[in-house]
């Protein structure tokens, strides 16, 4: 299976990428689209919206962890591809907003299974290459958040955009049928059992739980300054035009992108609480700096270096995650602090919302600044990276 690794990974990953993209298409374009295809002009809406969205993600991706400890990964994720298929095709034939929303909660609690596609690549890819991997993971991401920011603007254009929602489940049959075919003869039970063997330590759960409020207290600051940032910058005193404002947006997933070669080459697991250190500290300054909407060139600046430390924060705080995990809890400890990560994208909304309502559009960033340092703070009580190798060593 070896020789084929590198196959299975580019097979994997383009799952990445086509389930961040489709989830991506209309999010920036919701009230667009609710008021277009279903004539719901009520804002609100999309905030109940995105809220029940977040909220199903919240409650499904730890029972995907669980079935991950008793199944194979793969025929979860085959049955997930399955599910994920047939309800966006059943999307496509709403007629209500209602009906769209039943189908996209059942859609979700399929979806969610996507999320064992990342802990698979890294337990495929061994202990060596989780740096590479998780770089990789990174740039695959925020490519699919610009490309679909960019197709969205189209589609929601469109006379008919509950069409596109046909060729999106075309997508997902074509890579269900590609990774069945990549993924024959790999079995991940096998190796979990053979990892227990090697390293017979319990999964240590308050570890895991930490990093997890680590990860939503990092999720729920830089998911706050997203929803009213090109109000912000298209406001005075800046005054940008609706197409700055974009590029502006897209400046931290460009630079995560240009963050893949320090991430594969840096993240040692010796070196990740330095680099995560050094990293959140540049990212609490460049979220104050833009927090001070006085000089284009310095609110540019601040972007270029709050997207490169973006993903290399987040890249340490996953790998941070899988050096603590055994193969058996992997997949599981990942769910857990999705689900925490989630808790993050589910209160970032609400509390922008508010922020901006009693304080001004750039009260986001100070609030952000003040929750990384908060941050800062919790990660003291991460343990180091490499414990798990430690413990081996001792066990053996």
């Amino acid at each position: 299976m070896k020789h084929r690794l590198p196959l299975i990974s580019m097979a994997l990953f383009l799952c990445v990428f086509l389930s961040i993209f489709n989830e991506v298409l209309l999010s920036p374009f919701y009230p667009q689209f609710f008021r277009k295809v279903f004539g719901v002009s009520d804002l609100a809406y999309t905030g109940y919206y995105i809220f029940i969205c977040r909220l199903t993600v919240v409650l499904a991706a730890p029972v995907w962890g669980m079935l991950s400890r008793r199944f194979e990964v793969k025929h979860l994720l085959y049955a997930g591809q399955l599910g994920t298929a047939v309800m966006t095709a059943l999307m496509g034939t709403s007629t209500s907003a209602e009906q769209f929303l039943t189908y996209t909660i059942l859609l979700l609690l399929c979806k969610s299974s996507y999320l064992l596609v990342y802990p698979l690549i890294i337990q495929l890819g061994g202990e060596e290459k989780r740096a590479a991997i998780a770089g990789t993971y990174q740039a695959v991401f925020h490519g699919a958040i610009i490309i679909a920011t960019i197709i969205g603007a189209w589609m929601v254009n469109i006379d008919t955009p509950l069409i596109l929602f046909y060729g999106i489940a075309a997508a997902d049959i074509v890579q269900l049928a590609i990774c069945a075919y990549m993924l024959r003869g790999v079995s991940t039970q096998r190796d979990e059992q053979q990892a227990e063997n090697q390293l017979a330590s319990a999964n240590q759960l308050g570890s895991v739980l930490t990093i997890g409020i680590v990860i939503l207290t990092f999720q729920l600051a830089n998911n706050l300054v997203r929803p009213y940032f090109t109000e912000y910058v298209t406001a005075a005193p800046l005054n940008v035009n609706l197409l700055t404002s974009s590029l502006l947006f897209l400046i931290p997933s460009v630079m995560a992108i240009a963050a893949l070669p320090y991430i594969r080459q840096a993240c040692r697991p010796e070196r990740l609480n330095t680099i995560y250190l050094g990293g959140l500290s540049l990212l609490i300054i460049s979220l104050g700096l833009q927090g001070i909407p006085l000089n284009l060139p310095l609110l540019i600046l601040a972007r270029i270096v709050y997207g490169f430390f973006l993903a290399v924060t987040q890249a340490t705080l996953e790998l941070q995650l899988f050096n603590r995990s055994t193969a058996k809890h992997l997949h599981f400890n990942y769910s857990l602090v999705t689900a925490f990560a989630n808790i993050g994208h589910l209160g970032a909304p609400l509390l922008a919302s508010w922020l901006v309502n009693t304080q001004n559009l750039a009260s986001p960033f100070i609030a952000a600044t003040i929750i990384c340092c908060l941050n800062l703070l919790f990660f003291r009580y991460v343990p180091k990276a490499g414990g798990r190798r430690q413990e081996a060593k001792s066990v053996s």
